[in-house]
């Protein structure tokens, strides 16, 4: 378990356009996961679905970490001001890896707003683009019944082909780390098709 404060909105890190790492306020452990991360060659941010979302805990984290490991100055889209990475002296490989709590594979496009805010993140925080990701949908040992789908956290199972697409996931990033100089994150990534 780690302790994550939540942001007071001083911006004390958002002023902070020069440092490579802005200090924080705030006396916990987020300063102690961003330092691993910026020492690491690739980062997979994964978390359960709740209500097609990551967890509060995980946006908690994603909001503390941002303006430590990006800075205010980018753009995207002819908007001004947008994250970009801190850290440019090296890129890596980002991931994400969401678990449905009982939407099935039919109902991703609904249910997983998730994955690309993820997946943005992710990015940002390593200065490369996404490699992949793994949405775990949800599975049951039965046909469900009506009754059963007010328990259906409580039901569903990982298949072992989801064990496999997430140990493929996690080789694919391995084997991109190997090969060396990941491309850089583009906000152009990003943007919607025209």
């Amino acid at each position: 378990e780690k302790n994550i404060r939540f942001c007071t909105n001083c911006l004390a890190c958002y002023r902070d356009l020069g440092s490579p790492m802005p200090r924080c306020p705030l006396s916990d452990d987020v300063r102690d996961i961003v330092l691993s991360i910026r020492a690491a060659d690739g980062l997979l941010l994964a978390s359960p679905l709740r209500g097609g979302l990551p967890t509060a805990l995980m946006f908690q984290f994603l909001e503390r970490a941002l303006f430590l490991l990006a800075r205010p100055t980018g753009s995207a889209m002819g908007m001004q001001g947008c994250p970009e990475p801190r850290q440019t002296e090296k890129t890596g490989v980002a991931a994400t890896l969401v678990s449905a709590g009982c939407a099935t594979t039919e109902f991703r496009p609904a249910c997983d707003m998730a994955t690309p805010v993820l997946a943005w993140y992710a990015s940002c925080f390593v200065n490369g683009l996404p490699i992949g990701d793994l949405y775990a949908a949800a599975c049951f040992p039965r046909k469900m019944e009506t009754a059963d789908w007010s328990r259906a956290f409580l039901l569903r199972q990982l298949t072992d082909a989801q064990l496999q697409e997430a140990y493929d996931l996690g080789a694919r990033m391995a084997r991109r780390i190997q090969a060396g100089n990941p491309p850089p994150y583009s906000s152009a990534f990003f943007n919607p098709p025209a």
